[in-house]
């Protein structure tokens, strides 16, 4: 992969992807463990430059992105998610029975999950960049205002993706806006939208496990499958989700 100077981003060009866009897409899966390898400034640069470019209700740009790193803030920031997530995740991990059933298989896809999002929630202060997407609110909120910011944090995501990092979006951050807030001076008008880790991954990419596109495509009416819907060669597919609707 070109990579320019990470000292000097006045001049460098964006650094080149590592895979197509559509290859990106099928292959931007959430990645919850990293090395401990930092973020060079010209990747994260880059990152960040992909998601201000998203799409926004009347092209506002509403979005605004905290980045928390290394420095004295982001550690005490970190440590404030991470006792946050591994409250949610344990909360979570017993009320849907990660531990029973085939989560008690030790590699059953369920048990699998709960050992990735434990490690994930233990070693949260680890992250190399945790970074907080926020709306900057121009009206009350309302039930469409999430368009003009989830987008840009899918963009940063597939952004990460394409330069060989990975990411992982969650909502840590609600157990701990108050204090949040506090620490990094963010205004009351300022929603926290969610809580972005990055890093390079620990491991490969791979392929996203979805439905089958013929449960979730319809043409012409309701429920009526779509002829062309048909999955590429080697879809990988996954049962989680709601039964298909008769």
């Amino acid at each position: 992969m070109t990579m320019p100077p990470v000292n000097d981003l006045s001049t460098a060009r964006l650094p080149t992807d590592v895979v197509g866009l559509l290859e990106g897409l099928c292959t931007t899966r959430a990645i919850r463990r990293y090395s401990d390898e930092p973020v060079p400034p010209a990747i994260l640069r880059a990152i960040v430059f992909a998601a201000t470019r998203a799409p926004s209700g009347s092209n506002r740009q509403p979005f605004r992105f905290l980045v928390l790193t290394d420095g004295p803030k982001a550690a005490e920031a970190k440590a404030l998610i991470g006792r946050a997530a591994r409250g949610i995740w344990s909360t979570k991990a017993q009320r849907d029975g990660y531990a029973r059933g085939s989560g008690a298989v030790a590699d059953s896809p369920k048990a699998r999950m709960a050992r990735s999002m434990q490690r994930y929630v233990d070693e949260f202060e680890r992250v190399p960049v945790v970074v907080l997407p926020c709306l900057v609110r121009y009206r009350e909120p309302h039930v469409t205002e999430g368009a003009s910011i989830y987008p840009a944090c899918q963009n940063l995501l597939l952004a990460a993706r394409a330069l060989g990092f990975g990411g992982a979006i969650t909502g840590f951050q609600t157990l701990v806006e108050t204090e949040l807030r506090q620490l990094l001076d963010i205004p009351e008008a300022v929603a926290l939208a969610a809580t972005i880790t990055l890093g390079r991954p620990e491991g490969s990419h791979g392929q996203v496990r979805r439905r089958p596109l013929n449960e979730l495509v319809y043409e012409e009416s309701w429920g009526q499958p779509a002829s062309f819907a048909v999955d590429p060669p080697g879809t990988r597919h996954t049962a989680a989700g709601p039964p298909t609707a008769s």
